[in-house]
């Protein structure tokens, strides 16, 4: 079936190509926060539907209900505002989707048809090294950043600050990175790359550096989740924090990755999760997680999901 773009006015690349690839028996509209959003009045004629809200709520949310459209927008009209997102939100009202699937969803609003969705593992699989040759790595954290967060700056600028303290090399320039490898004596190197959109790096540098180092960060971005869920652990340990949104494949600190605090990350954290003897343990049961998150596999769950609820 179809997709039917909610607005007239374009929609997030990203969330198209997710959208698109979902053999659903029932029309799809996917959704995401745009500017420019203008109603698109042929959901009218949409019977039944499946909702993909892919909507980010601002780095710093800490909403206590999840936010869904045609119930509770009124707590972020400060986000949705307008007359045409609040055709939007009415045409929900009115019109209920048959399963909507929700980005930023907090645990105790999962229901049957109201379910979590993540962006999926676009890159190609990398073969889990052994042990030996994951402990021998020589980049001890690697945090590759946009500012869409303010936790990102400051968690960057602690990075330079720590360095005072617990004596890591670092190396925030993309160009430095092979003689910082090669030259620098420390055997703790972290390396933190801001990155903006402007200057985008292809990502097969990108998990080329991930594959270099223990420890891999994802921090918040616009919202709770970030395409970062999907590359870290690609070849990794992914750290991320602490939230009450919900995954579909949950990442469980300790099990299959690593968690620090929610909003402002204690950096000296990172120093204390270094110091475990089961990196590698969670290391290969992250992998093994994100499997799971693959295109082909996500894809296929979602498609299950519908056929079982609709």
């Amino acid at each position: 079936m179809p997709i039917v773009n909610p607005s007239m006015n374009g929609m997030d690349g990203s969330v198209l190509r997710i959208t698109g690839m979902i053999d659903s028996p029932v029309p799809i509209v996917p959704l995401t926060r745009i500017d420019g959003f203008v109603f698109n009045e042929a959901l009218y004629s949409l019977d039944k539907y499946i909702l993909c809200d892919y909507s980010e709520l601002h780095w710093n949310s800490d909403y206590a209900d999840t936010h869904l459209f045609g119930r509770n927008t009124s707590m972020v009209e400060h986000i949705f505002h307008g007359e045409q997102w609040a055709k939007f939100d009415e045409f929900v009202a009115k019109n209920p989707p048959l399963i909507y699937f929700k980005r930023e969803i907090n645990y105790k609003d999962v229901k049957d048809n109201v379910l979590p969705i993540d962006y999926p593992c676009w890159s190609e699989v990398a073969p889990v090294q052994t042990k030996e040759q994951y402990l021998s790595r020589p980049i001890n954290l690697f945090n590759f950043w946009g500012r869409s967060s303010e936790y990102r700056v400051k968690f960057h600028a602690d990075i330079w600050a720590n360095s005072s303290r617990n004596g890591a090399a670092i190396c925030d320039n993309m160009y430095y990175l092979d003689r910082f490898l090669a030259e620098e004596r420390s055997p703790n190197k972290w390396v933190s790359l801001n990155i903006p959109h402007y200057a985008r790096i292809d990502i097969g540098q990108i998990l080329g550096i991930n594959g270099l180092s223990k420890l891999s960060m994802s921090m918040w971005g616009s919202g709770k989740k970030c395409f970062r869920d999907a590359e870290a652990p690609v070849n990794s340990l992914m750290v991320m924090q602490n939230s009450n949104i919900r995954h579909t494949f949950e990442w469980v600190h300790g099990v299959n990755c690593l968690k620090v605090n929610s909003g402002w990350v204690e950096i000296s954290r990172i120093d204390e999760l270094l110091q475990r003897d089961d990196l590698y343990e969670i290391y290969v049961e992250g992998v093994n997680n994100l499997d799971k998150y693959r295109a082909k596999n996500y894809i296929q769950y979602i498609e299950n999901t519908i056929k079982e609820r609709i």
